[in-house]
């Protein structure tokens, strides 16, 4: 039972949209990158939690708050503990020292260790205030099969690559939820935060972004219209029209929320691609009109 999906970051949405319309700095990579390789190793623990045998409820991509914001990976009740998870997509070759990480070129990296522990913390003060008593037991994982840690210590739950298989089958299978497991799930499920508040979107405005329509299988901007929709020139995917729509009045309303939807604003931002016509139409038949005559836009 998954009583809190995992759904991709706002942040991670911004620069996936804006790396097709924009070229990013140097700075702004970086953090797409991190941003899309944390998330790809999330998704690749959770194709391992799929095969838990035995009833447990999961919560994933869980922001709490006790004092301190916390960001945690998943959140696994089962067998009357609570499992917490911080998951770390590596790839390349490390080797432990003295408590700390380091690359195999001997560059120290920020230590996981730390990141989990303050995260056990920060949750188990939550626990306490919510007056959950099931035990809490957190887990350091290393997702990615890439990935090798050399002199990892066996006494820091500390879970690698080639050890997950056998991690996850070691729950037993008949454990069966309980009450008190329904019950601190809900109470979890109930302290997640939204957004967090001190977000570092990156920067953009309306006219540094160029206008079109990226395809939708491979994300260029090498579009043109068809009589079916629009077709891309370098991959040959078609999409249809009002699907494309769609799309790029939900992607205009993500970028620019302060902005009205208007069959000019989105005949604009697909630079005149589709016809104001055509958006009218679409956009009358899937969300509500509001405002009358010429000041008329959707919601």
């Amino acid at each position: 039972m998954i009583a809190k999906q995992r759904e991709k970051p706002d942040e991670l949405i911004a620069y996936e949209l804006l790396s097709k319309r924009k070229q990013l700095s140097e700075q702004e990579k970086r953090r797409y990158r991190s941003l899309a390789k944390g998330f790809e190793g999330e998704v690749m623990f959770d194709t391992y939690l799929d095969k838990l045998a035995g009833e447990h409820i999961i919560l994933k991509d869980l922001l709490i708050h006790h004092n301190k914001y916390c960001q945690i990976d998943s959140i696994l009740l089962k067998n009357g503990k609570i499992y917490l998870f911080e998951i770390k997509n590596f790839i390349g070759e490390y080797y432990w020292d003295d408590d700390n990480l380091f690359m195999l070129n001997q560059v120290e990296i920020d230590n996981p260790l730390v990141q989990r522990d303050r995260a056990h913390s920060i949750l188990r003060r939550l626990l306490q205030s919510l007056d959950i008593r099931l035990p809490l037991v957190s887990y350091l994982i290393f997702v990615n099969p890439e990935c090798s840690i050399f002199q990892a210590p066996l006494d820091k739950q500390i879970i690698l690559p080639t050890q997950m298989n056998r991690f996850i089958k070691q729950f037993p299978i008949t454990a069966n939820i309980t009450s008190q497991e329904k019950e601190a799930s809900e109470k979890l499920a109930a302290n997640h935060i939204e957004h967090y508040p001190f977000n570092q979107f990156p920067s953009y405005q309306y006219d540094q972004l160029e206008k079109g329509i990226p395809c939708y299988q491979c994300g260029e901007m090498a579009t043109y219209p068809q009589k079916q929709g629009i077709e891309c020139r370098l991959c040959g995917n078609l999409e249809k029209g009002s699907e494309v729509i769609m799309r790029i009045c939900s992607e205009y309303q993500f970028l620019f929320p302060e902005r009205k939807i208007t069959s000019t604003s989105i005949y604009n931002w697909s630079d005149g691609m589709i016809s104001r016509r055509r958006i009218f139409r679409i956009l009358q038949q899937y969300y509500e009109k509001k405002g009358e005559h010429r000041c008329h836009y959707f919601e």
